[in-house]
């Protein structure tokens, strides 16, 4: 039997080796639209090892049970929705990165110490009183999906969204072609309701290991 905090740690772990991967074989000069593409077969493709090894590990983890709840911003899901954008900053801006360009990622600090401070703060976390970022267009979930599931579509939703960014943080909206823009809306659009389905299942899984009944 393994901890909870040894578990998040090695799934961690399982998820940034698994994406690097994919990551490495993009060239340095990538075309968003075509590493989409790519990625979403990578998904598909990737997605049954971590599966497996995943739930061998989940299966094998003893999770701490409390009475109380988290009410802030430091619940489960939340924090690992900052551990997933945390392996896309280490994947693309990182020194060891095939996509590293000195001149812009060199203020962007020491993304392992980030990784690691998020884990404690993960290891300590307790069960969401609330579901954050639960929307009306988000549909609800009635049964909680499989830990090691939700985190692949929740590292997969970041990493095309990372991929796609350069559209609103590095080029002007008057620059760009309109059926351009109309798809990148409904990109983001998709790719954020995957994100936010996975973060609520994430916490939906730990309220259930972890919230005693009062």
């Amino acid at each position: 039997m393994i901890s909870s905090a040894q578990l998040e740690q090695a799934l961690l772990s399982r998820l940034l080796e698994t994406w690097k991967t994919f990551i490495d074989e993009l060239p340095p000069s990538f075309d968003p639209a075509s590493a989409i593409t790519a990625l979403e077969a990578f998904g598909q493709s990737g997605f049954e090892t971590f599966r497996k090894e995943g739930a061998q590990l989940v299966a094998g983890a003893s999770f701490p049970r409390h009475m109380e709840s988290e009410e802030g911003m430091n619940s489960p899901g939340i924090l690992w929705d900052r551990l997933t954008i945390l392996n896309c900053k280490h994947l693309f801006t990182s020194p060891e990165s095939v996509h590293h360009k000195p001149a812009v990622h060199r203020h962007l600090g020491n993304v392992r110490d980030e990784l690691i401070s998020v884990t404690k703060a993960l290891a300590r976390a307790l069960p969401a009183r609330n579901i954050l970022l639960a929307k009306e267009a988000t549909e609800r979930q009635r049964d909680i999906a499989p830990l090691e599931a939700s985190l692949w579509n929740l590292q997969m939703s970041n990493i095309a969204m990372w991929i796609n960014q350069d559209l609103l943080y590095t080029v002007s909206a008057d620059d760009v072609d309109a059926q351009r823009l109309r798809d990148y809306i409904v990109f983001f659009s998709k790719a954020n309701r995957i994100r936010n389905t996975a973060i609520e299942n994430i916490e939906l899984f730990y309220s259930q290991k972890m919230q005693r009944n009062h």
